[in-house]
């Protein structure tokens, strides 16, 4: 329990940190542009950098978190009594 809260936190600092720009432009670039060209598709400009991470932390943490919904549910199914 205490690493998935830790977990949001990070993902969360992480965001405010992008958002507030503490983390310079091109690093969070750089980083992306990772991300984007090993699965294969084309990287946002420069305008569009912190837009889209923003969007790839939320969509991690929801991604997270409806599979640990699912685990949960699949879990209380699966109890025997």
């Amino acid at each position: 329990m205490v690493s998935i809260i830790l977990f949001h936190i990070v993902l969360i600092l992480l965001g405010l940190t992008i958002v507030t720009g503490v983390l310079p432009t091109a690093r969070v670039s750089n980083a992306l542009s990772y991300l984007h060209k090993s699965i294969g598709i084309t990287t946002p400009s420069a305008k569009q950098v912190r837009m889209v991470v923003l969007i790839w932390i939320g969509s991690a943490i929801v991604m997270l978190d409806g599979c640990l919904l699912l685990l949960l549910v699949l879990t209380s199914l699966s109890n025997t009594r």
